[in-house]
């Protein structure tokens, strides 16, 4: 959530525009930034209101490159680009050309976010009675697989039933 509301905002860019109050005056009586309030004007004079509509947007790398050439061939700073293509906030660009100098294009494809999805769980194994000539060597790999797996189960069973049995029978007197 924005910390300002859109009311906030359009009534300090009106107050500004009007010529009623200046960036400097209402960062002494609102508290907030300067700077900001410059960043608001900018952004409502190029797009709008529109300009403060909340928005989630996921940019393409193709997008993003051509930003950053605009940028370049235009002599363009953080700011003036970030107006220019209305997006949020110039640290946005300052980002992807961070990123388009150490990896280049490549780097500044979007990436899958949030946790990756869980494994399909394995299926278990169910031996078939094919006989052995007409299977596969990968069946007869899983086959001796399920079977190898199954013994050590039996035997660990085996053991832990002895032990068992061991401690609870009575010792001679």
């Amino acid at each position: 959530m924005s910390k300002y509301s859109k009311a906030f905002k359009l009534k300090l860019i009106k107050l500004c525009l009007s010529g009623k109050s200046s960036p400097d005056r209402l960062e002494s009586i609102y508290g907030v930034d300067e700077s900001l309030v410059r960043l608001w004007i900018r952004n409502f004079q190029a797009s709008g209101i529109k300009s403060f509509d909340r928005r989630y947007t996921i940019y393409t790398g193709a997008f993003k490159v051509s930003v950053l050439m605009y940028m370049s061939h235009h002599g363009l700073s953080l700011q003036q680009t970030s107006t220019h293509f209305n997006i949020p906030t110039p640290s946005t660009v300052s980002t992807w050309q961070k990123l388009y100098n150490q990896g280049g294009p490549t780097a500044l494809d979007p990436r899958p976010r949030g946790r990756p999805a869980m494994p399909e769980k394995l299926k278990p194994f169910k031996p078939t009675n094919k006989p052995v000539t007409e299977m596969t060597q990968a069946e007869l790999m899983r086959e001796v697989q399920y079977r190898r797996a199954e013994t050590a189960y039996l035997k660990k069973l085996e053991a832990v039933l002895q032990a068992r049995e061991a401690t609870t029978k009575p010792k001679p007197k």
